[in-house]
């Protein structure tokens, strides 16, 4: 396997910032000479001569990016890489697309294997959730978080948000560096060590120790993975491709009024599975209360849905917040409902015990 190619040539290692035009010129006059050493095995090696490709972001040689290379290119770092990528493939596609469409750097697709390892469902010890791990403090402006969804664990909606963040956090410090940085720590704080310190380098700000050790690690860990992935071929690595025909495709359905998964999994014959992954911020099985809401619908399910929404009975729903003296049987009876009607809704036990405050999905069938 070759080794990590130094910013900003594959030829010869020149630690030097991504974006120097004098070393750009250097490091092209030596790759030229390089060539013409080589020319007597240009026959032999051109079926077999793989390009690197240089990632879409400036950057410059970091110890850390090659221990993180080292890591991910080998033992359990690959494996865990190519699982990740796996897992990563219905959702690619669309991350490229609004990518391309914003005009930021297509290297940004790979921030959710520092961020989740493309696990929809992660939540981390502090409370950040979803595939761009949004904290609830940080999602003002960008998502909702209420009693009926939470949108940070919609891969859609937070790929969204998160762009927009990040495009955010570039404006300001016209840096993506600096911009990876602040997605990690907050953007608030990195400017504040900027200004503190004088210093507007990520690189000289985590050689100079400033940052705490997550951030420290984050941007070289983001850099040694995108130019692992955007040069497996390169690097002779066995690591899942790119595939568009794998993304999860889906049609949508703007809904006025409220209905419940269960009833519509029923009625139109689309699996409930199906619903919940091409919907994964509903906090409960039903749509929200009160307002509209845009569901997904698995692609050529359109005209079975839509006649089971019409034929849907009237359905409701409450939040009940548990009280003092409550218990599942007293709760049930009050909604005209069954012990193992309101069990399942909540994904609860019968012999599990209530505590005060918490919140009970109870659906309300007229």
């Amino acid at each position: 396997m070759k080794t990590r190619v130094s910013a900003p040539c594959k030829y010869f290692r020149i630690s030097a910032p991504h974006k120097r035009p004098r070393t750009l010129v250097l490091c092209f006059l030596l790759a030229f000479l390089q060539t013409l050493s080589f020319t007597a095995f240009a026959g032999q090696q051109e079926d077999t001569f793989t390009p690197y490709t240089f990632l879409d972001i400036e950057y410059e040689d970091h110890k850390l990016i090659d221990k993180f290379h080292n890591e991910y290119t080998t033992g359990f770092g690959l494996k865990k890489l190519q699982e990740t990528l796996e897992r990563a493939a219905p959702y690619r596609p669309y991350i490229r697309r609004k990518l391309a469409e914003k005009g930021m750097p297509l290297c940004l697709e790979f921030l959710p294997i520092i961020e989740s390892n493309f696990n929809t469902k992660a939540v981390s010890k502090s409370g950040a959730a979803g595939l761009w791990q949004f904290m609830e403090n940080s999602i003002e402006g960008y998502l909702t978080k209420d009693e009926w969804v939470d949108e940070r664990k919609d891969p859609w909606l937070s790929t969204e948000a998160a762009l927009e963040k990040l495009k955010d956090n570039y404006n300001y410090f016209n840096d993506w560096a600096l911009a990876l940085a602040a997605y990690n720590m907050g953007r608030g704080g990195l400017a504040s060590i900027i200004k503190k310190t004088g210093v507007s380098s990520v690189w000289k700000l985590i050689d100079g120790g400033y940052l705490k050790a997550e951030t420290t690690n984050y941007v070289p860990k983001f850099i040694a993975i995108a130019d692992i992935i955007t040069n497996a071929k390169y690097y002779d690595l066995d690591l899942p491709e790119y595939d568009e025909s794998k993304e999860l495709k889906f049609s949508t359905i703007t809904l006025t009024t409220q209905i419940g998964l269960e009833q519509l999994a029923l009625f139109s014959g689309v699996d409930i599975n199906e619903l919940e992954v091409l919907n994964p911020s509903l906090t409960y099985p039903v749509t929200p209360y009160g307002r509209s809401y845009t569901l997904r619908i698995p692609k050529g399910k359109e005209e079975v849905v839509a006649g089971a929404i019409t034929r849907l009975s009237s359905f409701a729903a409450d939040i009940y917040i548990v009280k003092q003296g409550d218990t599942l049987w007293s709760i049930s009876r009050r909604y005209g409902l069954t012990v193992k009607e309101l069990c399942e809704t909540n994904n609860i036990v019968e012999t599990d015990i209530l505590r005060i405050g918490t919140k009970l999905f109870v659906p309300i069938y007229k």
